[in-house]
């Protein structure tokens, strides 16, 4: 078939959509040969689309942002974003052994709202500062990410400077559980199914999930390298629909246990499909979700500015977001 298309993908439960449109026939049904190819980190996606040895991927909504902006450590790449893969599913999981100290310290502030709970962790932290101790660590999946400012976020509303209260780092989120387990970082945020494996393993315990931090927020996107768009714009239509159609397939429930059966396979997320069935809810998007919103956008675009990861004027940051998120090639597509 002439009409090849190459997408890249995390291992997550969230790169469904992208999967079932090449496994379930929708992408072929629009004429293209989807190939979907597996990357081992959020970093080695980011090359995948920047040296143009993929046409688009599942990505981090803030690493699209940060890709066309070129401020991801790789040549500014210019995407274009016509489809929203993915909300909710990330989570903050901790050792239990910290767990246990938060409990211990604040056992008031434990058993209430979760999105509060980082408030028992600020006492550990004070505590290990009185004594001496060096600073925990944490990890989130990349630095331009949801789960970077949702960590950030849940820290700052306990009182924490997630900058020099704690040491923040960057693992692949297939590699966050085996760190927990030998004890080289105290926590992480990731989406699933990285969080409940470790709770599966009895190695960690999740705190706050992405629903109690910032409800319906964006998570995963379409990200297509601009000048393949510009070239193919038939493929690009062909391939919203196919991803629409996905959508509507993944979501329903009669298909859940297929889809987690799917994902399960080793060349994709590669975990038993009755863990990724647990965690296929936060998964996949209401269906008015897969329209991009260039809201999410601007408000990705404060996070990356609070964050110090950005300094760009208001005006900047409108035609950035103009740029980027591309509700009329959607709208285009499925007319």
């Amino acid at each position: 078939m002439a009409n090849i298309v190459k997408l890249g993908f995390a291992p997550l439960v969230d790169c469904a959509i992208p999967v079932v449109a090449a496994e379930k026939g929708f992408a072929a049904a629009e004429g293209l040969d989807l190939r979907v190819e597996r990357a081992p980190s959020w970093a080695a996606l980011r090359d995948k689309l920047a040296f143009g040895l993929v046409d688009g991927a599942h990505i981090l909504a803030p690493l699209a942002l940060a890709l066309h902006q070129g401020i991801a450590g790789v040549p500014a790449t210019p995407l274009l974003v016509p489809v929203s893969l993915g909300l909710g599913n990330n989570a903050i999981t901790l050792s239990l052994d910290l767990y246990e100290r938060m409990h211990a310290a604040a056992p008031e502030v434990m058993a209430g709202p979760p999105a509060l709970r980082a408030r028992a962790l600020r006492s550990v932290i004070d505590a290990d500062r009185a004594a001496g101790k060096p600073p925990l660590s944490f990890v989130t999946v990349f630095h331009f990410s949801c789960h970077h400012y949702e960590l950030l976020k849940w820290l700052a509303d306990g009182g924490i400077d997630g900058r020099s209260d704690v040491n923040i780092g960057v693992i692949a989120p297939p590699r966050m559980v085996e760190s927990l387990a030998a004890g080289w970082i105290d926590g992480y945020c990731a989406g699933e199914p990285w969080n409940q494996r470790a709770v599966q393993r009895g190695i960690g315990q999740v705190v706050v999930t992405k629903a109690d931090i910032r409800p319906d927020g964006l998570e995963k996107v379409l990200g297509l390298r601009a000048d393949w768009a510009e070239e193919h714009p038939a493929q690009v239509a062909a391939l919203i629909r196919a991803i629409v159609k996905a959508a509507d397939w993944s979501r329903d429930p009669a298909n859940r246990a297929e889809l987690a059966r799917l994902l399960a396979g080793a060349q994709y997320v590669g975990l038993p499909a009755d863990l990724i069935e647990l965690t296929l809810n936060g998964a996949i998007p209401a269906p008015h979700r897969n329209r991009p919103d260039t809201a999410d956008a601007h408000r990705l675009l404060l996070e990356m500015t609070a964050a110090e990861q950005l300094d760009l004027s208001e005006a900047e940051r409108g035609a950035l977001a103009a740029a980027v998120w591309r509700p009329d090639l959607y709208d285009e597509a499925v007319g």
